[in-house]
């Protein structure tokens, strides 16, 4: 919700809320002082700092930044293999390829590698964008020798142990589960999809069919075609010089067969021929999340600098026409702003906004309006002036260190630039004039032709939209929604008429002990069931009463509070005439008091409520469940996916139990749930996967 609310919610079904700290900071003014701000400073010659060049005979180029105010080195190895690589139908390959590398090597075990790198205080990862592949080290520079080392081996002799490979499977299939609820993620997503087509590398991202689809293989196959030494990068930053860098390089690289990755093939994105709107239907969003643009020139345009300039002026800071005119001006968003994207091919322009429902079309008009104006009315002098002063003003504060310095130098080369381009940048940007950016927003701006993806609730937006332009409906995983199929979108499927009076007790298990317990108590009140919980444990205490109607499972009240050391957090909600209401008190730096009173769907169930919800919905191995869940936090309803992926037999105190094994997430941590097959399906089991804290059923009366 875009009114800045914050309560925490909890992490899983029926497990207490776990605090999450949100530090807020900023200068306050003294009350009645208003002092004039001092004139800035005459500007100084900016010295980029130098940096040598040098190769290896199998092709791989080094680039060595001499930094030596820290006894700090950092290494990082680039490939043009980012997911422009991934396969089609497996998307999501060289992202899972980048976390499996350094689980394993041929000589070393995933625990040996980290214990070498940790026990000399430093780091080594892996990583994979949208164009390329990266691996880096960093750590005191007299272990740059180790660093060095570790880097060359998971580079050249990774093993990709079938463990580790199932594991990042579960911990990428969570992730993409939890961003379907996520509507900046959606809006992401489908903009992609949109500007550059199917077909294309950098337009389909990764699906969960997509990843189970990848086999433990074809990341071995990925690796052995596209991480070789002719094309990549050896970037080396600290202090350090470039003789000692030649020898370690050519200490561990050097004898690397010399192989050239095949080329990517790109096709060119589609040809838009008009503006259309796509909405994607996310049920009971009480705001929405939009994108608006199209693709821009690759980074070694001429116009390049221009470009960044009319960026800057559009949405580019808090100064920005869009953030100007829809946050000060209209008080529809907190902040509205644009990006210019530059890749190794086709880049994009996106303008983005989150607004309240009622004024969602008003805020697409005004986007739209300003690209318009900005392409066919000149563009003030002093607007012009103060973009070029923000941008060559604030580049010296990107390399003050030697890892800032060594990606910007990194940047440029993996995108084909000359090193002028880079060196000169606060120069070539001070020659940008106001024609040059009018010149440019008229011939590449085209808002005639635009992608605008919306993401919120189409029920009520489709109606709004469709005065605006022409709308394509979709659901939240892409796929095309007809207009008869948003009628009941959203139900949540749960019968209480299954559920009986029931007292639940859980044992709490953390890092293998006991540590505490959890029960649950279930009674009618005329049409209303009342779930009762109550944590009783070292680490918190927690008290909840959920209240849900007979039959239809509807959400009436909740009232929770839960005690973490010396914090406390009280929440008090309840349904009203269709609209949500109540209070919440949390820690100053988790958000402080905050009030609700705002319309809510129906089909939205309040936190705790999923867990009945699972108990009395049909279950079937492959079966998908999406379910709303008010987020506190966010103070609107999220989307909480979850999936029957087989089943197990578990034995726990309560007894053995036939279960159905669940998987989803809640926040950023997988889950796994064993729920009874008997119905009502209850909670047997739960896990947090890669944490060491579990729910074990006790006893059911």
């Amino acid at each position: 919700m875009d009114n800045g609310t914050k309560v925490v919610r909890p992490r899983g079904p029926g497990i207490p809320l776990l605090l999450s700290g949100l530090i807020f900071g900023g200068a306050v003014p003294l009350h009645g002082q208003t002092t004039e701000p001092p004139p800035p400073l005459p500007e100084r010659p900016l010295e980029f700092p130098s940096f040598q060049e040098s190769s290896l005979e199998n092709g791989l180029e080094i680039i060595v930044l001499e930094h030596r105010n820290q006894p700090v080195a950092s290494a990082r190895l680039y490939f043009p293999a980012g997911s422009i690589r991934d396969p089609a139908g497996k998307e999501g390959l060289a992202s899972m390829a980048a976390s499996v590398l350094t689980q394993g090597t041929e000589s070393r075990t995933a625990q040996e590698i980290s214990e070498a790198i940790e026990g000399v205080g430093g780091s080594l990862s892996a990583s994979a964008g949208r164009d390329f592949f990266t691996v880096s080290v960093s750590g005191l520079a007299e272990h740059l020798h180790l660093g060095m080392d570790l880097l060359s081996d998971v580079v050249r002799n990774p093993t990709f142990p079938e463990e580790e490979v199932e594991l990042e499977r579960v911990r990428t299939l969570s992730s993409l589960r939890a961003q379907q609820g996520q509507p900046t993620q959606i809006v992401v997503r489908h903009f992609f999809r949109t500007i550059y087509g199917e077909d294309h590398p950098y337009g389909p991202s990764p699906e969960p069919a997509t990843v189970e689809a990848i086999t433990r293989d074809d990341l071995a196959d990925f690796h052995a075609a596209h991480l070789r030494p002719q094309g990549a990068l050896l970037v080396v930053a600290g202090d350090v010089d470039l003789q000692e860098v030649e020898e370690l390089a050519r200490s561990h690289l050097g004898d690397w067969a010399a192989e050239s990755p095949p080329e990517a093939e790109v096709p060119a994105p589609p040809e838009r021929r008009d503006t259309r709107i796509s909405l994607v239907h996310r049920p009971a969003s009480v705001q929405a999340t939009i994108a608006v643009g199209h693709l821009s020139p690759g980074p070694e345009h001429p116009d390049f600098f221009a470009l960044e300039v009319m960026n800057r002026v559009l949405g580019g800071g808090t100064d920005s026409r869009l953030f100007r005119i829809l946050r000060e001006e209209r008080g529809w968003t907190y902040g509205s702003y644009s990006q210019l994207a530059r890749r190794v091919h086709d880049g994009f322009l996106l303008a983005s906004a989150e607004v309240r429902t009622e004024v969602t079309d008003s805020t697409v008009v005004e986007l739209l309006g300003q690209l318009r104006r900005l392409r066919d009315e000149p563009v003030p002098d002093e607007e012009v002036e103060a973009a070029i002063s923000y941008l060559a003003g604030s580049f010296p504060l990107s390399i003050e260190t030697a890892s800032q310095i060594a990606g910007q130098i990194a940047e440029n080369r993996l995108l084909g630039l000359s090193r002028e381009r880079l060196l000169e940048y606060p120069a070539r940007i001070r020659e940008v004039t106001p024609e040059e950016v009018r010149r440019v927003a008229r011939e590449h701006l085209d808002p005639d032709r635009l992608a605008v993806v919306v993401v919120g609730d189409a029920t009520e937006l489709l109606p709004l939209l469709e005065e605006v332009g022409p709308v394509d409906l979709f659901d939240v995983e892409g796929s095309p929604l007809a207009r008869q199929d948003l009628e009941g979108s959203g139900t949540h499927g749960g019968d209480a008429s299954l559920l009986a009076p029931m007292t639940r007790t859980y044992d709490v298990i953390f890092q293998g002990d006991d540590a505490g317990s959890l029960t649950y108590t279930l009674d009618r009140d005329g049409d209303v069931w009342v779930s009762r919980s109550e944590m009783d444990s070292p680490m918190m205490s927690q008290e909840q009463e959920l209240r849900f109607s007979h039959p239809e499972m509807e959400a009436v009240s909740l009232i929770q509070e839960s005690r973490q050391g010396g914090m406390e957090v009280r929440a008090e909600l309840r349904i009203q005439d269709g609209r949500l209401v109540g209070e919440a008190e949390l820690p100053p730096q988790a958000g402080g008091s905050q009030s609700f009173d705002q319309a809510i769907s129906s089909e939205v169930i309040f936190p705790g409520m999923d867990e009945y919800v699972l108990a009395t919905t049909e279950l079937t191995e492959g079966a998908e469940i999406s379910l709303l869940v008010f987020d506190l936090m966010s103070g609107e309803p999220t989307s909480i996916p979850f999936q029957v992926v087989g089943e197990e037999t578990v034995t726990v105190e309560a007894g053995t139990f036939e279960t159905f094994r669940v998987e989803g997430s809640q926040g950023p941590t997988p889950l796994v749930l064993n729920l009874r097959q008997e119905a009502p399906h209850l909670l047997v089991r739960q896990e947090y996967v890669g944490a060491p804290l579990q729910v074990e059923l006790r006893s059911l009366r």
